[in-house]
């Protein structure tokens, strides 16, 4: 973003905690389902054997580098990771084992199941909801300089909003657009009084990024 002229502030809204000593169960299993890099830790040696089929590409790159050979990306949701999968595995031939965080959003393994497959998800993280804004985000936000928000999840977009609330700082929106990475970011967020929510014509990095050149420029 700061490489497209953007001045940025970092805000975490979700500490990742791995699962401790857990061991992906194979058994049976034709391929590996990841929806988020913060999974790909939790692939062992064997588990690193199996096709690993990945939401995205950020998702895929990290199996990549822990070591899996075999892996195939979708475009960036729920919908094209089903896609990708129908198109490469069939029911017939064993399990998908989803890793996954303990919090799952309905509609991957719904998507299978009705595809004929058995779909096995295993949580290996967890993802803390922060519970308050860090003072940096607070005092940006009581002043009026923010003037656009990424949100790349619906989680993190209701906890931003929960936040924002829970300080007080609800007007401090007014001014501010709501970039989100889906349409069910956008549901998650469009409550608050932005002065706009856009959403990307991708799910992807780059695209979202196009939408905020784009708010930028009309404004």
């Amino acid at each position: 973003m700061e490489a497209r002229g953007h001045s940025v502030l970092i805000e975490p809204l979700l500490t990742i905690e791995p699962i401790p000593d857990v061991v992906p169960e194979l058994a049976g299993v034709q391929a590996i389902l990841v929806t988020s890099a913060n999974a790909v830790a939790a692939l062992n040696a064997d588990a690193l054997r199996l096709p690993v089929l990945a939401v995205g590409e950020a998702t895929a790159r990290a199996a990549r580098l822990a070591g899996a050979e075999r892996t195939q990306v979708a475009e960036g949701d729920a919908a094209a990771l089903a896609r990708l999968v129908t198109s490469f595995c069939r029911p017939d031939h064993g399990a998908l084992l989803h890793l996954s965080g303990t919090e799952v959003r309905a509609g991957l393994a719904e998507r299978l199941t009705e595809a004929g497959f058995v779909v096995r998800r295993q949580a290996v993280y967890r993802a803390v909801a922060a519970s308050r804004l860090s003072a940096a985000a607070g005092e940006a936000l009581h002043r009026g300089a923010i003037a656009a928000v990424l949100l790349y999840s619906p989680r993190t977009a209701g906890i931003f909003c929960d936040l924002v609330t829970k300080h007080g700082l609800g007007r401090s929106l007014e001014d501010a657009a709501a970039i989100c990475l889906s349409v069910s970011v956008a549901r998650a967020c469009q409550a608050m009084g932005w002065r706009a929510v856009k959403v990307a014509e991708r799910p992807d990095q780059d695209a979202l990024l196009d939408q905020l050149d784009a708010i930028g420029r009309r404004w």
